[in-house]
């Protein structure tokens, strides 16, 4: 073939294409985003994952191709955030306790005795804060796309109980992570690290008493059969990250970039209601059931607050000096939005 046929063999490809409207892009098909949660697909975490699913795939005319993993399909915490940096999944929520040793400055999220008054002010403290968690969470490789609300923590015991003091060297179930073992020795219990699904069975057998948790958490996994009072102490309000890859991010086009970010921020707004219908719900549920409830009012804090403001700042300090300048400049943050000092 002479150069000038084959000059104009190409041209007329590259009229058909056009005409066709093939890109490289559009061979390649949709984008998958495969997307992980640790929770069943009643939780309103999971239920978050499906509202962005189906808002994903709308949007982008089906070029987003969108699949939900719940109950801890796709492993742990610790293996999603490595599936993530892997490029084995776009999606996960939940991401707190592993996360922080990925990137301690994160950890700001779950200390102790904030006192916020209700949901809303702390998801609005923290979304104007936004910026700096993106700037320390993408030198590790992640990219915080949205905030998991969740809810306070407080104790569930075995035992009809209405003092702290009666959970003092009981055996409790805890999160396998330094912060919520810390937390747990905090209380006066000693930590038993057992993975979420298996402790049901620990409870009902004896192996462990008790644990730290939210009231959404413990009624997902029935906790509440076994196990028959609930503190609502609120000492910690337990939010969390939705995370996807920097690399993956960044590699998007950028007009889904766009329509990713957005659906994710907009996912909170849904997460937001969705979290105060469940904790009414499974509140409601629990009590019912024959759990004993006891409000934070009811309870003597005093003693505990004082030691979770102290651990607040040492837990912070011990993860160097990085971590704790952002623990400070988080706390000058706080006191500023909301107008309280705290100690």
């Amino acid at each position: 073939m002479t150069k000038k046929r084959m000059s104009a063999w190409l041209v007329v490809v590259g009229c058909l294409l056009g005409v066709s409207g093939c890109t490289p892009g559009d061979k390649e098909g949709p984008i998958k985003v495969r997307m992980a949660t640790l929770f069943g697909k009643d939780h309103h975490l999971a239920k978050k994952l499906e509202w962005i699913s189906q808002e994903l795939e709308k949007r982008s005319g089906d070029r987003f191709q969108c699949e939900v993993f719940p109950g801890s399909m796709m492993g742990g915490e610790k293996e999603n955030l490595e599936d993530l940096l892997l490029g084995n999944l776009e999606l996960m929520n939940g991401a707190g306790s592993y996360l922080y040793r990925y990137c301690p400055e994160a950890a700001v999220l779950e200390m102790p005795s904030y006192g916020w008054k209700d949901r809303v002010e702390a998801w609005k403290v923290i979304r104007a804060y936004w910026p700096k968690f993106v700037d320390v969470l993408e030198r590790k490789g992640f990219h915080p796309v949205g905030l998991d609300i969740r809810d306070y923590w407080g104790v569930l015991y075995k035992d009809p109980i209405t003092s702290l003091d009666s959970i003092k060297k009981a055996k409790f179930r805890s999160v396998n992570a330094d912060l919520w073992i810390q937390l747990t020795e905090l209380y006066g219990a000693v930590p038993n690290p057992i993975p979420y699904a298996d402790a049901y069975m620990a409870f009902k057998t004896g192996v462990s008493v008790g644990t730290l948790t939210s009231v959404t958490g413990g009624a997902a996994a029935k906790w509440h059969e076994v196990l028959k009072c609930f503190l609502d102490t609120r000492l910690v309000y337990s939010e969390s990250f939705m995370l996807s890859s920097k690399k993956w991010l960044d590699n998007l086009p950028p007009d889904l970039k766009e329509i990713f970010l957005a659906v994710c921020e907009e996912s909170e707004i849904f997460n937001l209601d969705s979290v105060e219908e469940q904790y009414n719900r499974n509140k409601k549920e629990m009590i019912e059931s024959g759990l004993l409830w006891v409000d934070r009012d009811q309870l003597d804090m005093t003693d505990i607050e004082a030691k979770a403001r102290k651990f607040r700042d040492g837990y912070m300090k011990s993860l160097g000096e990085p971590a704790y300048a952002f623990f400070q400049e988080w706390i000058a943050h706080v006191e500023g939005m909301t107008g309280r000092a705290l100690p």
